[in-house]
């Protein structure tokens, strides 16, 4: 049964407008605040507004779709100066780090805001297709409450825990491990390359054995091979992603010798191809090498 009849949307971009859509497809009418206008693409179902104020005053669901915890703690300190009449749920469907997430779920405290730590993943594609995943911590009350919600635009729902924070850090390892299997697959494929060996053979080799993983299975064949490069994921979104998970180790005194190593290798493919598509990191370790080989 559905909670609301109107859920609000602060972020309607890449990933925001295909949750949007997947929730109209449920029954939802959506009411969308997005900074970026070019961005705007209203229909009978999905209005914009320009003030947060006004926003919450048209539904007691709020969902986060936004690109880092900057833009969240903004948005959260916007909304905590507000004069609230009533409960507000905000599920926040964005990577900002366990650390932010706590902080948020402390500053909330005490206010008409309900917090629910909800990020997802499965990317562009993922939110177009109604799949991805969603992960959440906070109160259980909360989260049965907007489980219709996230129902509309997921494939699979998980509660982790009862502190915000705890979402974001399962995040932040899930990510950690794609980044690692994407650089390390690229990497040992190219080394096959220089063998003789045909991509496409390789990958029909390793899907069937112990390496198999996500690269080889879709990214490999479906965005490197076909040369798209068009995941729907930036290698600067990912590289943000990992250095929590790094910051994650860093604090809780984990040494992290191999996240150091994958961090430090996107880190220079960001460097010099800022917001190319993450699949494009095939392309960097190939040239990498030749450069090197050239020496």
């Amino acid at each position: 049964m559905k909670t609301t009849e109107t859920v609000g949307m602060i972020g309607v971009g890449n990933m925001g407008h295909p949750i949007a859509l997947n929730l109209i497809d449920a029954g939802y009418r959506i009411v969308g605040y997005e900074i970026d206008k070019s961005r705007w693409k209203p229909t009978d179902q999905l209005s914009y507004v320009e003030d947060i104020g006004y926003l919450t005053t048209q539904t007691k669901v709020i969902l986060l779709s936004l690109p880092d915890r900057f833009a969240v703690q903004d948005i959260i300190e916007e909304l905590l100066n507000l004069d609230l009449t009533h409960k507000l749920a905000i599920v926040d469907t964005s990577t900002i780090g366990a650390k932010a997430s706590q902080e948020i779920g402390y500053s909330v405290r005490n206010s008409e805001l309900e917090y629910l730590d909800s990020p997802v993943s499965g990317g562009v594609r993922g939110a177009v297709a109604g799949t991805l995943a969603v992960m959440c911590a906070g109160s259980k009350n909360l989260y049965t409450l907007v489980l219709p919600i996230l129902t509309a635009f997921t494939a699979n729902q998980f509660l982790i825990g009862s502190e915000p924070g705890q979402a974001q850090t399962i995040k932040v390892v899930n990510n950690f491990l794609s980044a690692t299997a994407l650089a390390a697959s690229c990497e040992a494929l190219h080394f096959g390359q220089s063998q003789g060996l045909d991509l496409k053979t390789m990958c029909d080799v390793i899907n069937v054995s112990t390496g198999m993983n996500t690269a080889t299975l879709d990214k490999v064949p479906n965005q490197i091979i076909t040369n798209r490069f068009s995941a729907g994921f930036s290698n600067s979104l990912l590289l943000k992603d990992i250095s929590l998970y790094l910051d994650g180790c860093d604090e809780t005194g984990i040494e992290g010798a191999i996240s150091q190593t994958v961090v430090q290798l996107w880190d220079k493919f960001v460097g010099e191809h800022p917001d190319e598509d993450a699949t494009a990191i095939f392309n960097y370790i190939v040239n990498t090498n030749r450069s090197t080989s050239n020496v």
